[in-house]
């Protein structure tokens, strides 16, 4: 693994809202970890004042007014995500498109890999939690699969 793809690697990393990524590849390891201390900036997230409450702000969550049913697609990497094969073609899928199990969502790229991201199920996208080139964190969640 080259210098340049380690700072990629740390750079995504540090960007998304994980707090622990590990990757081997050719006999070369590497773990980066987060000090618990540490906050890591994510999507603006109100909240009620609480005496003595913590708030762990990593991705957006489905607020309890939404109600929305579904499975949700997480990241199994971390990396840049892309909603469509290359810049001058469509989106992947949508909000409302109806999608078949194994059916491609998204790309997420990393070390100047592309990986797929396919649909666990067949169903309706109820919701995308990101946008095109987002850094995407280990687990983060990406979509939002309902009936």
């Amino acid at each position: 693994m080259e210098l340049k793809e380690i700072k990629e690697l740390m750079k995504a990393f540090d960007a998304s809202g994980s707090s622990y990524f590990e990757i081997e590849d050719q006999g070369f390891k590497l773990k980066l970890k987060k000090p618990s201390d540490i906050k890591v900036q994510a999507a603006p997230v109100t909240v009620a004042p609480q005496p003595s409450a913590q708030v762990a702000v990593e991705t957006p969550q489905i607020s309890t007014e939404e109600k929305v049913e579904g499975d949700v697609v997480k990241a199994p990497l971390v990396g840049v995500f892309y909603s469509a094969p290359s810049p001058d073609e469509k989106p992947y899928v949508q909000v409302g498109d109806k999608v078949k199990e194994g059916q491609v969502l998204c790309l997420i790229e990393a070390m100047k890999m592309m990986s797929e991201i396919t649909a666990p199920r067949d169903g309706v996208i109820k919701e995308i939690y990101v946008k095109n080139q987002d850094v995407v964190g280990f687990e983060e969640q990406l979509f939002l699969i309902g009936d």
